[in-house]
């Protein structure tokens, strides 16, 4: 699964995103890093901490968001990728819909 945003400053807005998480204007997510220092959100509550975490990355069009997982966890159920893109796409809609112009979900 994969989220897409559609916008024209695509750094921008990863950077808003993560600047929002870290700084707590966000309080429901936090942000992981792996040993090459690459950044991931992942849902804070307990239950979804650390299952499933999201990359951000951005192309010429678009923020392209994708599910990954640490090696320790394996792979997480479709069930539980399904509740925390839900919960990703809370936060989207709510704190960013100014920054994109379209959004969209690849199966």
């Amino acid at each position: 699964m994969e989220i897409r945003l559609k916008t024209k400053n695509g750094e921008h807005l990863i950077n808003k995103i993560f600047s929002a998480v870290e700084n707590e204007e966000v309080r429901t997510w936090i942000v992981r890093k792996d040993k090459d220092n690459n950044k991931y959100l992942t849902h804070k509550p307990e239950q979804w901490c650390d299952k499933v975490l999201f990359a951000l990355n951005a192309t010429i069009e678009d923020v392209r968001i994708s599910i990954n997982w640490w090696k320790n966890y394996g792979e997480p159920d479709e069930d539980t990728k399904g509740y925390c893109i839900g919960r990703l796409t809370e936060l989207l809609l709510v704190n960013f819909k100014d920054n994109y112009t379209a959004f969209e979900i690849i199966k």
